[in-house]
């Protein structure tokens, strides 16, 4: 996976696929992990692959904190002006970006105006939940993390007819969430949130997630073997990703994610591995295939 690193700023991106335009999010923080970059930038090229479009998926980290985040995203902004300008990569922020900051890459990028926003991601995440269960209305959900998107996806269920499940002592023992009674799950808050230590107390019928890669790969695997549904994060948080490339914006990105999960539903493997095979397929058509899949 390409890594180039900024020379005017402490700052890099990756780049998921050699020789193809790519977009991704940007995050701020003392030391962002190349790691977790790297996994961010994949799940968004199986985004792209899910919804038969020729990009890939990037990820971009700005090593700053305090007072020195202004200049730092500044710089940043500065130096990749030209490329984004010429197609080759699109970047939307996210967490630790000052409000404003990315705003000349982002008038630099020929997009529609939903993408990034956190109201794009919960559409597709809303649409995502009530595609599994059949419907919100009445719907007992529990939502992981705090912060904008899971903010705007309550926001969303609740209005259509759905219950948040409050869990009692989650702000101090966060793991608690996992035992919640509740439909279904919805949960993103980082990578591989979800791991083999939660999912013995899992009592939903799905984990629809909103962040990329929130469930481990051996949580999946035991998840599968407990008849939960894990939803392909690629698809349910795609709505941010997505939207900048219709025409219509979010407005469309509900009906594209439903009818994508409907596509892939009765695979003897599940929703999120018949996902992957389908991106996969997708990839091989044009490009070469990345090695490892989008699971923590």
């Amino acid at each position: 996976m390409p890594l180039q690193k900024l020379s005017t700023t402490d700052a890099f991106v990756v780049t998921d696929l050699p020789d193809a335009p790519a977009s991704g999010v940007v995050r701020v923080a003392r030391k962002i992990l190349q790691g977790g970059a790297k996994d961010m930038a994949r799940s968004a090229t199986y985004t792209f692959a899910a919804f038969e479009m020729k990009r890939g998926g990037a990820s971009a980290g700005i090593n700053a904190e305090g007072d020195a985040v202004g200049d730092a995203v500044a710089a940043f902004a500065e130096e990749l002006n030209p490329v984004v300008e010429a197609g080759e990569l699109h970047l939307d922020p996210a967490k630790g970006v000052p409000d404003g900051g990315l705003a000349r890459l982002l008038d630099a990028a020929d997009r529609h105006g939903d993408g990034g926003s956190a109201t794009a991601t919960a559409t597709s995440v809303v649409a995502s939940v009530g595609w599994i269960l059949d419907g919100l209305d009445g719907a007992k959900i529990a939502i992981e993390g705090a912060g904008p998107v899971p903010s705007a996806v309550s926001e969303a269920l609740v209005g259509a007819g759905a219950q948040i499940v409050d869990v009692d002592g989650v702000d101090k023992k966060p793991w608690l969430i996992w035992g919640a009674e509740a439909d279904a799950i919805v949960c993103g808050s980082k990578l591989g949130t979800l791991t083999h230590q939660g999912t013995e107390f899992v009592k939903a019928k799905a984990i629809v997630p909103w962040g990329p890669s929130p469930v481990t790969t051996k949580a999946f695997a035991q998840l599968r073997q407990a008849d939960v549904e894990v939803l392909p994060d690629f698809i349910t948080a795609c709505g941010a990703l997505l939207a900048g490339y219709r025409e219509d914006g979010a407005a469309s990105v509900a009906d594209a994610v439903t009818a994508r999960l409907a596509s892939l539903a009765g695979h003897d493997d599940g929703l999120l591995l018949n996902a992957c095979y389908e991106a996969e397929g997708f990839l091989k058509s044009w490009t070469e295939v990345p090695f490892g899949r989008p699971l923590a």
